[in-house]
């Protein structure tokens, strides 16, 4: 269910952008809410990898590995909202990645390129020149931050740095 809904966010942000930001940013938040009340995820696990999306992908911005048309904003507000709806995934449909390190920098390197790349041509982001060198980039990066999402939506993470 939550990969369906991710996914179904997913076109409705990137695709759709500010045209259906006034549908999807109730659903997500709701959905969020609703995580958050049957205490499926902490706010926590929602905020942190989101803030931590949102901070490298706004330096990816300010460096100009790419850039986003039409915003006012350093990153615009439907990116902001697909940062919250992703770290969802983290602690349900994707849990799974974070139980091997390997193969969550590995999914970073490859996963996380795709999907800027297929944002790409779609219109909703603009990368710099050379196109493979900013694609290289956004792989070596999330190869190491991925597996760091992982970590600050673990329970450990939480009990360990609580105190």
């Amino acid at each position: 269910m939550n990969l369906i809904l991710f996914n179904l966010m997913w076109i409705g942000l990137v695709i759709g952008r500010e045209s259906l930001i006034l549908v999807t940013i109730p659903i997500v938040a709701i959905y969020a809410y609703i995580l958050v009340r049957e205490g499926k995820v902490k706010i926590h696990q929602l905020l942190l990898p989101a803030c931590i999306g949102i901070a490298i992908d706004s330096a990816l911005t300010l460096f100009g590995i790419f850039s986003f048309s039409g915003s006012s904003l350093i990153l615009p507000l439907w990116l902001i909202t697909l940062w919250l709806a992703f770290a969802t995934t983290l602690t349900q449909s994707l849990s799974f990645l974070g139980r091997n390190k390997i193969f969550s920098v590995v999914a970073g390197g490859i996963a996380f390129p795709f999907n800027y790349a297929i944002g790409e041509r779609v219109g909703a982001v603009s990368f710099a020149e050379p196109y493979l060198l900013s694609l290289v980039i956004i792989g070596l990066i999330w190869m190491f931050v991925l597996p760091l999402l992982f970590i600050v939506t673990h329970e450990y993470f939480e009990q360990k740095f609580a105190t």
